[in-house]
């Protein structure tokens, strides 16, 4: 078994228990073109981004745009969907760096995260844009395996 955290070239993998969370979300198709175009759209949507979670939540073949309610959203004037971002235990890769070279390093940290963990297919995997320059890859476990 691997003791974690685990050091890598893209930064630290560490064990991490999320909480549900109800989101407002916009499903688009997960070509990367649809996803990186959607965005701006998405988080223009709010009156701010001041204390908002954003994050992508990745299922097959479907890129869910999220942000986490706040007390403000309460009557979710925006008529966007409403969805809940899973718990439970997840793999987490930390990326720090510059926008936009950072969005190139989160295929590579979640091909590291997934050979680190027995995936759970019934929960997303998500993107959580913590503020510009970093980027939490999330990968949800069912068990943690031994790394390469």
């Amino acid at each position: 078994m691997t003791d974690y955290p685990v050091v890598h070239e893209l930064g630290r993998i560490d064990v991490v228990e999320r909480e549900d969370a109800s989101a407002l979300s916009r499903d688009v198709p997960g070509d990367l073109v649809t996803v990186q175009a959607a965005w701006p759209a998405f988080e223009g949507e709010f009156d701010s981004l001041q204390g908002r979670a954003m994050m992508g939540l990745v299922y097959d073949g479907v890129y869910r745009l999220s942000s986490v309610r706040l007390d403000r959203d309460d009557d979710n004037p925006l008529d966007l969907d409403e969805t809940v971002i899973p718990g439970g235990t997840y793999l987490r890769l930390r990326l720090r760096g510059t926008a936009p070279e950072i969005y190139g390093q989160i295929g590579p940290a979640f091909d590291e995260l997934f050979a680190h963990a027995d995936h759970d297919t019934s929960r997303p995997h998500i993107e959580h844009y913590r503020r510009e320059g970093e980027v939490d890859c999330l990968v949800p476990v069912r068990h943690i395996v031994d790394a390469r």
